[in-house]
């Protein structure tokens, strides 16, 4: 049996530095059902983007091969299917040979997605979609605690 994983990031006052976010994680079964369902409080200084990412790295510690994770954030998404293999292969730069963001995080991800088989892909934020929907709300939930 596969599983649908929905994370997602929230980042109160991103703009103005957010020192408290959250995670929150969905796993889903193919007739939709929530098997497992976690809310993480960030208790520090954080962004939106770094929050995506520990998601990200958080739902490939749980998945397993055949797992489709859902994430609805561009820089997560692309990072995974199109940026990673060329970051590694520049040593961890850009194209712009600056490093990149959040190096170690990346390399986990690097690393927990080469011992399995899982797919990371887009799903449109706010769309009514219930995995993202209850991903988003146990985010932001833990970001309030």
């Amino acid at each position: 049996m596969s599983y649908s994983i929905y994370v997602d990031g929230a980042a109160p006052n991103n703009q103005h530095g957010c020192t408290r976010g959250g995670i929150g994680l969905v796993v889903m079964d193919e007739d939709n059902e929530i098997v497992h369902e976690e809310s993480i409080t960030i208790d520090r200084k954080t962004n939106s983007a770094e929050l995506e990412l520990l998601a990200l790295v958080e739902a490939l510690e749980y998945a397993e091969d055949g797992d489709v994770i859902y994430s609805d954030s561009d820089y997560c998404v692309k990072g995974f299917n199109i940026w990673m293999d060329d970051w590694k292969d520049r040593g961890w730069r850009r194209a712009d040979k600056k490093p990149v963001k959040s190096r170690h995080l990346w390399q986990q991800v690097d690393e927990l997605s080469s011992r399995k088989y899982v797919e990371v892909e887009k799903v449109k934020a706010h769309s009514g979609v219930e995995g993202n929907e209850r991903a988003d709300l146990l985010a932001v939930e833990a970001a309030a605690l």
